[in-house]
């Protein structure tokens, strides 16, 4: 009777221990996550900025922005999950400390988590110097493998992925920007560290000298460090909202919960303002981004010193913040190699307001940039602008008297929208397309210029058949211009493997399999008579790269004189994950820029990709001026106050072609832009396609882009199509690219 009784009574006071457990974990469901984001001294970049947007903006969440005096005295006492950001480790190293050193291994050891990218993950890695430059947490068993360039590289996650974190086996793109290589080290006590992911591929894009490869070596460990849980990663999966899967897994291991945040979505009529984010933010600057992140009154988005000059990002901003800090981004980012960006963004309306440190050079450098007292006054001055009347947008360029004629190959895999969209604007050209089979249908005749783009040479080849192949031959050995880029590079080599086929009619071949190599930008350096060619250009260069030739000597051919321009510094890009990580031969030394005379006419052989950035374009300037004496004038259809933020994807037929190229950019009403990622939706008012029957309609980016309250346009021609496209809720369906416009200017 009493072993029943004890028995009962056990039952009660267990139940009731579970009903008290199961309480308190409610209660612990209940509470917010609390994560610090470092951005003390060293921690910078447009990936730092995205920690902080995206920690604002996610659910059942707190993030309290701290330095390293602010860890030194404490603020780690009450949080959850640090976070470290990319940027300089050895710097952010230096304000920390000793004692925030302290401070961050005692807040991991009981029990914090922690996460680090990039700078973040050198941070956490072995202590190996003394002094404070490379003093390291000594948190995870691994050294610093060097490594050379910047890629979207491909990471291949293990089983251990899956287990730890939730994230998928597999391989996965993800931005790389110089991170280290994860180098096995001696034991740390109290850590438990396994490898979760590492590179399948390999770069080496900057430096001539030889290094270890990559391929196969760590990019991202997880594990304990006493009772906390660490996640360091070489590579920056904060930056591309693709890649944020990487970061949910994250902080389910390091806090055992899941998190989730949503996206700013632009509004119609919102001020597009940049926020200049190349150096540190420090407290009261991260507060700041917070609020404008979280409040929504602007659509604001990171810049950066290389999104300036790469994207040209300045051509679709209406304003832009450079804040105070621990450093002044305004001399990097704005003057120095952007000085001329900058004065025509000012030029034509746009604004700048700078306060803190950033005004120094701000009167230094631009008297027109509107200094002010802090982050408010800069929220006022924002205000008003947005509230002056827009003046009139000035007038794009009409074409010259007689401009020259210019033709870009056509076909299903495109037709290089840059160098369309370049010579569409210049005035000194008048831009045609052409179709394979107009080659052999006295299409080439009359033109200045023939530009033969990137894709598949071989497909091109082909389609063009017997007599398009002659065609081109006969153009350019009677006096054309050929302008040939990647694909169109390859096109004029000799065949260098069978069932590749090539026009010959340069002296050269390409080393292939080289268009295996994958992509990513790359030093190249100019020879004599390349500095001859790229007139006032610097030496050396970093062009992108994307699968183009490298070329070496081939038999000769007569009546040519072609030589080579500039040859390839950077070794080795090998990150095309979908053939595998083969052997490829080193690039450095090979032929990057060919150029001259071939019979009457003249060839210019582009194999690297000039116009895929901004700072670049002067090359592709120079190269048209070599084949015709005449340079296309660098135009611009700037953004204008007001002006509708469209994202567009041109079609393959001759309609879409005109509409765009002769129409939609030059209308001011609308900011157009071809740039298609993910990261670029949050910024637009509207995606618009010619094709209804793109997959990437149904795209989860897509169907978020239009729940957050985007809209959809598609040009539908036919009924199939129209009933395919109405069944999209969001989608607004027209018949011709002509409807386009009043499609957009109704927008709900």
């Amino acid at each position: 009777m009493r072993t029943s009784r004890f028995v009962f009574g056990f039952s009660v006071v267990a139940a009731c221990l579970w009903c008290v457990a199961a309480r308190a974990g409610e209660e612990t469901q209940e509470k917010a996550l609390r994560i610090a984001v470092f951005v003390g001294n060293g921690a910078r970049n447009v990936g730092a900025f995205r920690w902080l947007e995206l920690t604002a903006r996610a659910a059942n969440c707190t993030a309290t922005p701290v330095d390293g005096a602010a860890v030194r005295n404490g603020a780690l006492d009450n949080i959850d999950v640090l976070i470290v950001p990319g940027g300089a480790s050895g710097v952010e190293a230096q304000d920390l400390q000793e004692e925030g050193f302290a401070k961050v291994k005692a807040f991991v050891k009981n029990g914090g988590g922690y996460i680090g990218t990039c700078a973040g993950c050198c941070l956490a890695m072995e202590a190996k110097e003394e002094n404070s430059k490379n003093k390291r947490l000594d948190m995870i068993p691994f050294t610093f493998g060097a490594a050379n360039g910047a890629a979207t590289m491909p990471v291949k996650f293990n089983e251990k992925a899956k287990e730890l974190c939730g994230i998928k086996k597999g391989i996965q793109n993800v931005r790389y920007h110089g991170g280290p290589v994860l180098l096995p080290a001696r034991p740390v006590p109290e850590a438990k560290i396994e490898v979760i992911a590492t590179y399948a591929g390999d770069i080496n894009s900057y430096s001539a000298k030889p290094r270890p490869t990559m391929a196969g070596k760590a990019a991202i460990v997880a594990g304990t460090y006493g009772m906390g849980r660490l996640f360091a990663s070489a590579v920056h999966p904060e930056s591309d909202v693709y890649d944020h899967n990487i970061l949910k897994g994250a902080f389910k291991y390091v806090s055992g919960r899941d998190l989730d945040w949503d996206y700013p979505q632009r509004k119609r009529g919102q001020l597009a303002v940049g926020i200049e984010v190349d150096h540190s933010f420090g407290i009261e600057t991260a507060k700041f981004i917070q609020r404008l992140v979280t409040e929504g009154e602007f659509d604001i988005m990171p810049i950066s010193a290389e999104r300036i000059s790469k994207e040209g990002v300045l051509h679709h901003l209406d304003a832009v913040l450079v804040p105070d800090g621990l450093g002044s981004s305004l001399e990097k980012g704005l003057y120095m190699s952007n000085i001329k960006r900058t004065r025509a963004f000012l030029a034509r309306g746009g604004r700048i307001f700078a306060w803190g440190s950033a005004t120094q050079p701000a009167r230094k450098y631009f008297p027109e940039i509107t200094c002010v007292a802090d982050g408010e006054a800069a929220l006022a001055a924002l205000r008003a602008f947005a509230a002056e009347p827009v003046p009139p947008p000035a007038a794009l360029p009409a074409k010259v008297r007689k401009p020259l004629k210019a033709a870009i190959y056509c076909d299903k895999d495109g037709g290089n929208v840059i160098l369309a969209k370049m010579l569409a604007l210049s005035p000194e050209y008048e831009l045609s397309f052409l179709r394979a089979a107009e080659y052999g249908q006295g299409g080439l005749d009359g033109l200045d210029l023939l530009i033969q783009p990137g894709g598949s040479c071989k497909r091109q080849y082909e389609a063009m058949g017997t007599n398009g192949v002659a065609a081109l031959k006969r153009y350019v050995l009677e006096g054309g211009k050929y302008y040939g880029v990647c694909a169109g590079a390859f096109m004029a080599l000799q065949q260098s493997r069978p069932g590749r086929p090539r026009l010959g009619i340069v002296p050269f071949k390409a080393d292939d399999p080289s268009h295996y190599r994958g992509g990513g930008p790359i030093k190249i350096e100019l020879t004599k008579a390349g500095r001859d060619v790229f007139k006032g250009s610097s030496t050396n260069r970093v062009v992108e790269y994307y699968g183009g030739p490298v070329v070496i000597p081939g038999e000769p051919v007569t009546n040519t004189d072609v030589k080579v321009l500039a040859r390839y510094v950077g070794r080795t890009i090998n990150i095309n994950a979908a053939h595998g990580i083969e052997p490829v031969e080193p690039m450095n030394g090979k032929g990057a820029f060919l150029g001259g005379r071939v019979g009457k006419g003249r060839v210019f052989l582009s194999c690297p990709h000039p116009e895929f950035a901004e700072n670049t374009y002067d090359m592709i300037h120079s190269g048209i001026q070599y084949l015709t004496g005449v340079a296309p004038s660098p135009v611009n259809a700037d953004r204008v106050r007001g002006a509708l933020s469209v994202l567009f994807t041109p079609g393959k037929d001759d309609e879409s072609l005109a509409f765009y190229f002769k129409t939609f950019i030059r209308d001011r009403r609308f900011d157009v832009r071809n740039v298609f990622n993910a990261n670029e939706y949050a910024h637009a008012d509207a995606i618009v396609s010619v094709d209804a029957r793109a997959l990437w309609l149904a795209s989860p980016s897509v169907r978020t882009f239009i729940k957050r309250g985007g809209t959809v346009v598609v040009v539908a021609r036919d009924e199939q199509e129209r009933k395919a496209a109405a069944k999209l809720a969001g989608v607004k369906v027209v018949g011709t690219c002509a409807e386009i416009p009043d499609a957009l200017l109704n927008l709900r």
